[in-house]
């Protein structure tokens, strides 16, 4: 493996532990696609790898929209449909992998981009909301 690419930031912070800890494996998973992609790995790894990501990222929307729905969070209909143009994003890209349509680099970029202005820009916002609930 290359020195990591794609890596969790202190700034990346929400202030709540669990989703930090979600947050840092969304990001490893992303570099561990970088690091597939820069050893010229088989389609198959890297399909395996976005099915990772896709997976994932389902259950860390969930545990977001689970606390939504029980702080009665007010941006929750921005939010989770955010979540899910990222998902339907996902399954688009997958699709082109496996018809080997896909540009790996773009993907990448759209991948590094939409994770770190949504947890900067979107997820940032729900912090300290969450913090006075009691997540921490």
């Amino acid at each position: 493996m290359e020195k990591i690419h794609f890596e969790w930031k202190k700034e990346y912070s929400v202030n709540v532990d669990e989703i930090d800890s979600q947050h840092k494996e969304l990001i490893k998973i992303v570099d561990d696609l970088y690091q597939s992609i820069m050893e010229k790995s088989s389609g198959d790894i890297i399909a395996k790898t976005l099915k990772k990501l896709n997976d994932y990222s389902k259950y860390h929307f969930g545990t977001e929209e689970k606390y939504f729905k029980e702080f009665n969070y007010k941006d929750m209909a921005g939010h989770t449909a955010e979540h899910k143009k990222f998902e339907e994003d996902i399954l688009g890209m997958t699709e082109l992998a496996n018809n080997d349509k896909l540009d790996v680099f773009e993907l990448l970029f759209y991948l590094e981009n939409w994770w770190i202005n949504h947890i900067l820009n979107s997820d940032k916002k729900y912090s300290e909301f969450f913090n006075e609930k009691g997540l921490h």
